[in-house]
C-alpha cells in the first residue's frame, strides 16, 4: 500500500509540473471555448505584440523547459493588465523549477496580498507550501495554511452555491454590468470577482450564451463546479503537506531530544548560554550548523 509519505515526496518532484499543467489546461478552456482547431505557431524571440501573445509563447517555453526564457516573458506582461497575476503565478513556477525558492516565494507573496489575492486560486497556496516544506519554514507553512483556509472559504461556499443553483447575487450583478456596458471582460466583475469562477469572463460559450439571451446557467454551473474541485483537489494535497510537516517536526524534536540524552557541554565561569533563536544570528554559532541550500538544516551536524 503507498503511504502519504511516499504520495508527499513524489509530489515535491512532479507537483509543480503537474499544476502548471493542470491549471494551463483549465485556463485554456475557460478562454477559448469551445475549443477551435489551430495551428501551432513557432516560438520567436521577437517582442509579443500583446500580454496574451507573450503568456502563449511563455507557456510554449516552459513547456519546452525553457524556464529562462519563460520568466523574460512573463515579465513583460504589464502591471495593470488582466493577466498579471497569471503571469506571477507561472513565473513563480519557472522559478521553482530552476530552484530558485526564493525568488518564487517572493512572486507568491505577492499574488497573496491584497488585491491579487481576491484573483488567485489555490495554487499559490499549494505552491507555497511545498516549497516551505522542502526549506523546513514549518512556522511559515502553517501559517500559509491557515490563510488558505480563511481566504479560499469564502470563494468555495459562494462557488458552491453557484454550481448548485447556476444563480448568486455576484453573478447577476457581474451579467448586468456586462448588458448594460456592452463589455465582457474584468471590469464586470467588479469587486465581487473572489466569490466568482475565475476568469469567467474570459469564457467564449458564457458571453456567446449572453449576446443570443441564451439561458445562462448551464454554462456557470460549469464553470463553478470545475474550480470547486480543483479548491477540493489541493485542499487534500495540503493536507498531506500538513501531516508530513507535523511527522517532519515531530522526528527532528526525537532527534533533538536523543543529543540532548548525550554528555552535556563543559561550562565555566567564562560560559555563555543562549536560547536557540531563528531570528538571531550569532556569528560564532555559524559554523556549527551544516545546512543543504535544496533541504533543511541536518540536526545531527548541530553542536550540543
Amino acid at each position: 500500500m503507498i503511504s502519504a509519505r511516499f504520495i508527499l515526496r513524489y509530489a515535491l518532484v512532479s507537483m509543480a509540473a503537474i499544476a502548471v499543467a493542470q491549471a494551463v489546461v483549465l485556463r485554456a478552456d475557460a478562454a477559448t471555448a469551445p475549443v477551435m482547431k489551430t495551428k501551432s505557431a513557432p516560438i520567436t524571440s521577437a517582442k509579443p505584440k500583446s500580454d496574451r501573445a507573450a503568456m502563449k509563447t511563455a507557456r510554449q517555453l516552459f513547456e519546452k523547459k525553457k524556464f529562462a526564457e519563460a520568466i523574460k516573458l512573463y515579465e513583460t506582461v504589464d502591471s495593470g493588465s488582466d493577466y498579471w497575476a497569471e503571469s506571477l503565478e507561472e513565473r513563480a513556477w519557472a522559478h521553482l523549477q530552476l530552484n530558485e525558492h526564493d525568488r518564487s516565494l517572493g512572486l507568491l507573496k505577492t499574488l497573496m496580498a491584497p488585491p491579487l489575492k481576491s484573483e488567485i486560486g489555490p495554487e499559490p497556496y499549494l505552491q507555497a507550501a511545498l516549497i516551505q516544506l522542502h526549506l523546513c519554514r514549518y512556522q511559515e507553512l502553517f501559517k500559509t495554511l491557515k490563510r488558505f483556509k480563511e481566504d479560499i472559504r469564502p470563494r468555495h461556499e459562494a462557488l458552491s452555491e453557484l454550481a448548485k443553483t447556476g444563480s448568486t447575487p455576484a453573478f447577476e450583478l457581474a451579467m448586468e454590468r456586462a448588458k448594460s456596458s456592452g463589455r465582457f471582460d474584468r471590469t464586470i466583475a467588479g469587486p465581487e470577482v473572489s466569490v466568482l469562477p475565475r476568469l469567467f469572463y474570459r469564457d467564449a460559450v458564457l458571453e456567446s450564451s449572453l449576446k443570443k439571451n441564451l439561458s445562462l446557467k448551464p454554462r456557470i454551473k460549469v464553470l463553478a463546479a470545475r474550480e470547486v474541485k480543483e479548491i477540493d483537489t489541493n485542499l487534500r494535497r495540503l493536507h498531506l503537506i500538513e501531516v508530513e510537516a507535523v511527522q517532519r517536526m515531530h522526528s527532528q524534536m526525537h532527534l533533538a531530544d536523543v543529543k540532548k540524552s548525550g554528555p552535556g557541554i563543559e561550562r565555566d565561569a567564562n560560559t555563555l548560554v543562549f536560547p536557540d533563536d531563528e531570528n538571531e544570528v550569532w556569528l560564532d554559532e555559524l559554523d556549527k550548523y551544516r545546512v543543504n541550500a535544496k533541504g533543511c538544516p541536518d540536526l545531527s551536524a548541530r553542536g550540543t
